[in-house]
Parts: structure tokens; C-alpha cells; sequence
């Protein structure tokens, strides 16, 4: 499908170097069963009675065509062969080139990093070169209107060009490279001199979020009569669902849903048995230490694999819906709703059966995925977010990353930064992806265990919410459950 890559999963997926090694194998299969019905072939011509005319003119018959199956047998080989030649050296050549100039990225910032006055003095002349540049820009755009007494006609020449310069900071994993030189700079400003690393990142979030007073004390309140979320069939329908677990006031059609809350549903099958589904929003507040925790201090500590408070709240709030040790679990989040449902996944242990997680728009967290675990993440190609955590996409048997091209297919042709990180953009992206992609290598074995949670037609859910907060006045009411983040 065009504007969609899928990679990582059990087998071989559906773009790129690994549809040519899927052809590679479905070239060599071929093959085995040319050569197995040209032996076929031949045990026949074998059976033929060599001494009648008949058996002598079918022998013959089945010599001429059992080396057409050879031949192409042979020729198949050669070709996947060829074609496996060409996955290898693309591959090689991709991740030298790749770790080359992440290696030079590393060194530079480092040691401007080490050298805080040159790069302080660095900094300061390209931040002169750049107000000098865009200053006269902006001031001939005024003097020309002045000048002809109206607006400026090359203003939206200038405009276009300014859209051009934001979007190529952010294009084609640019900002991944960014944060990459960004943590590398603060990793080497610590005392002391640090050893390069290619994964600087979490090492620099831990020393800002360190630098950062812990958060207050913690408190989870169940939501009394929340909405009931819909029965969600598809992965599609579960991010859906956290959509709308986002804050938003009530009208005179539905509930509101205060700041801080995380939905669990309660799905029972027609069985009798039982799957559970959590569903994260992303961040709802830009503060430190705000008293939502969805706040920029959540987002630093998970980035640094650091503790949280949100972390342990929805663990708390799977404790306080009932959820048994062995009923099925799907995690799921946006933004650093996802970021929160791999460290959940990360941390129950055997206290859950965690059969699934499904992030949309989140970047990955210092955290290894549990054995067992299912993991699928739908990332846009135009969203910077999944790129924080200045490190390429990483797959596995069990990590699939789904990753659209807006522009491409069917979405805004120059997305903002904005609506490429829309919720709202990955709950279409999931409905499109089921649609065209569904029983995809790389794409079964997640479905197969979200399927496993969320049941077959006829599946009815309740629906529990829980408001996570830090509200010092709330606080004090509850119950002393302290959970601060440190």
C-alpha cells in the first residue's frame, strides 16, 4: 500500500529490503517445488516398461519434460541469490553510512560539550548569523509595504520559504539526529570526561529531570459514572478510545472528562471470558511538576528510564479494576501514553498477563519489552515526536513499527507538526492499515494477540476511569498512597 512501511514482526513485511528478501524466499520455494516435481518426473519415467513401445515413448516424453523444471529451478536460484546479494550490500551499506554519521553527530556535540565557552561562543555568532538573515528579511518585507502602500508582494514567497525551512529541521528523521546531538552535548557538559556513546539521550534526560525538585505525592481517584467508552473490535477502535480519554468538557450530549485519565475496560466475550484493555492519553500539560502528572516531568523521566509517578498509577488503577494474573491485557497510548504503556509492560511482572501493547506517536523508552509481549508502533513519517528519543526505529519478533507517509497517502500534503501528531491522524492511520494490510507477515502476530484480548462479535464492556493527580489539596484527602517521583 502506497505512503505505508511496516517493519520488524516474525517474518518478512511488506516494503523495501524486506519485500526482497521475502521474494528471495518465495523465489527458493519455487525452486524446492520445481525440483520436487521434476524427481516426480522421473520416478515416473522409471515405472514405464522399457520394453514396450508405449512405455518406451513415455519414458522419452518424461526425460524432455522433467529438464524444463530443472532449468527453472536452476534459474530461480540464481536470481535469489543475485537478489539476497543486493538486500546484503543495500543493508551494509545503509547502517555504515547510518552509524557514520550518527558516530560524527556524537563526537562533535560531545566535545562541544566538554568545551562549554567554545560552544557557548559558537552558539552565539550562528544566533547572530540567523536574527541578522531573517531581521532584514522581515524588515524589507515592512519597507517594500510602506514604500507601495499596500502588502507586500513577496510576502507570501516569503512565507513559503520559511514553511520550507521549519519542515527541512524536521524532515526525513532530522530531529532524530538533532536530540541525538542534544544529548550527547549535555551527557559531555557532566564533570568529568565522558566516553562516547551512540544512545546519549537517556543519559542527558537523566541529568536534566535529575536536576528537576521531585513531584508531589500522588494520588489516584476513581471517576464516578464515567462514560462507557465503545466496545473496541479493532486496535483501530482501542486508540480511538484514548482519544477520548483525553480531557475535554462536558456537553449537553456527554460526559466530561477531567484532566489526568486513564480508561480501563472491562471487555467480557461471549465465552465467559475476560480481556482487559488500558487506554493512556499523551501529555496534557507542559509544566514541571504539574499537578497532572501527564506534564513535561513525566515525559523527561520516561525518556531518562527513570521512575513515575503515572507509571505506578496506572499499575494501581489495573490493581483497583480487578484485573486477574491470568486474564489478557492490550496497553494503549498516544504520545507519552505509549511511552507509559511500555514501562507498565515492562513492570508487572507476573502480576499480569500483558499479551499486547500499541503505541501511537510515542518514542521508544530505555526500557527492554518483556518476553512474550506483543508491541506494534504507528509512527507518521512527518511526526518528530517518536524521533525524542534520538534513535533509529528498533524491531524484533515481537516489535513491529507501522510507519505512514502522510503525504503520500491520502493525508495533509504539508502536515504541521501538529497534525502530523494528531490522534485523531493514527486512529484513520490504524483503520487504514488493518484495512490493506491485514494478514501481512509482519502484521499477524500482533493482531493475533490483540484478538486474543479484545474477542470476537458479541463482546460487551464496562468501562472504569481513573483521575491521576498531584493536587495537594486532593492529596491530603486520601488515603496516604505516596507515590512521589524520585
Amino acid at each position: 500500500m502506497t505512503g505505508y512501511v511496516v517493519v520488524g514482526g516474525p517474518g518478512p513485511t511488506v516494503a523495501d529490503l524486506e519485500e526482497l528478501a521475502y521474494t528471495c524466499r518465495l523465489l527458493e520455494g519455487a525452486a524446492d517445488r520445481l525440483e520436487a516435481v521434476a524427481w516426480t518426473l522421473a520416478r515416473a519415467g522409471e515405472a514405464c516398461d522399457p520394453l514396450s513401445p508405449a512405455g518406451t515413448e513415455a519414458r522419452r516424453t518424461l526425460a524432455a519434460v522433467r529438464a524444463s523444471p530443472w532449468r527453472v529451478a536452476d534459474h530461480l536460484r540464481g536470481l535469489a541469490t543475485s537478489l539476497r546479494r543486493v538486500v546484503e550490500l543495500y543493508t551494509e551499506a545503509e547502517s555504515l553510512a547510518h552509524r557514520a554519521v550518527r558516530g560524527a553527530v556524537v563526537a562533535v556535540a560531545g566535545e562541544l560539550g566538554e568545551r562549554p565557552l567554545v560552544a557557548a561562543g559558537l552558539g552565539a555568532l550562528g544566533t547572530g548569523v540567523v536574527a541578522a538573515a531573517v531581521g532584514g528579511v522581515v524588515a524589507g518585507s515592512a519597507v517594500r509595504s510602506l514604500l507601495f502602500q499596500r502588502p507586500d508582494p513577496f510576502a507570501p514567497l516569503i512565507a513559503q520559504h520559511a514553511r520550507r525551512a521549519a519542515g527541512a529541521l524536521t524532515a526525513d528523521g532530522r530531529v532524530e539526529l538533532e536530540l541525538l546531538a542534544v544529548g550527547a552535548f549535555v551527557r559531555a557538559s557532566a564533570p568529568g570526561r565522558q566516553v562516547p556513546t551512540l544512545r546519549p539521550v537517556p543519559e542527558g534526560a537523566r541529568l536534566l529531570f535529575g536536576a528537576v525538585p521531585p513531584a508531589g505525592p500522588t494520588a489516584l481517584l476513581a471517576v464516578g459514572d464515567p462514560p462507557q467508552l465503545p466496545v473496541p473490535g479493532t486496535v483501530a477502535a482501542v486508540l480511538d478510545n484514548v482519544a477520548r480519554s483525553y480531557d475535554r468538557e462536558p456537553t449537553p450530549f456527554r460526559l466530561g472528562t477531567p484532566e489526568g485519565v486513564v480508561s480501563v475496560q472491562e471487555l467480557t466475550h461471549p465465552d465467559g471470558t475476560t480481556g482487559w484493555v488500558v487506554e493512556i492519553p499523551g501529555t496534557e500539560d507542559w509544566d514541571l511538576n504539574d499537578d497532572n502528572p501527564m506534564d513535561l516531568t513525566t515525559n523527561g523521566r520516561l525518556l531518562a528510564g527513570m521512575p513515575d509517578d503515572l507509571t505506578d498509577a496506572v499499575l494501581d488503577a489495573m490493581r483497583r479494576s480487578g484485573i486477574g494474573a491470568d486474564e489478557p491485557v492490550l496497553l494503549a497510548g498516544h504520545s507519552q501514553g505509549g511511552m507509559v504503556g511500555m514501562s507498565v509492560a515492562a513492570a508487572v511482572g507476573g502480576a499480569y498477563s500483558v499479551r499486547a501493547v500499541v503505541t501511537a506517536g510515542a518514542p521508544d523508552i530505555p526500557k527492554p519489552v518483556p518476553p512474550g509481549v506483543q508491541v506494534r508502533h504507528y509512527r507518521h513519517t512527518e511526526d518528530v515526536v517518536p524521533q525524542l528519543d534520538g534513535f533509529p526505529d528498533r524491531t524484533s519478533a515481537n516489535v513491529t513499527v507501522v510507519t505512514r507517509d502522510l503525504a503520500t497517502s491520502g493525508g495533509p500534503t504539508a502536515p504541521t507538526i501538529v497534525e502530523a501528531h494528531a490522534i485523531r491522524r493514527y486512529v484513520e492511520t490504524a483503520a487504514e492499515a488493518e484495512r490493506e494490510l491485514a494478514g501481512s507477515p509482519g502484521m499477524r502476530a500482533f493482531d493475533a494477540a490483540a484478538q486474543e484480548v479484545l474477542g470476537p462479535p458479541g463482546t460487551t464492556a464496562v468501562t472504569r476511569q481513573f483521575q491521576v493527580t498531584r493536587d495537594p489539596a486532593v492529596v491530603a484527602a486520601q488515603v496516604p498512597t505516596v507515590r512521589p517521583s524520585s
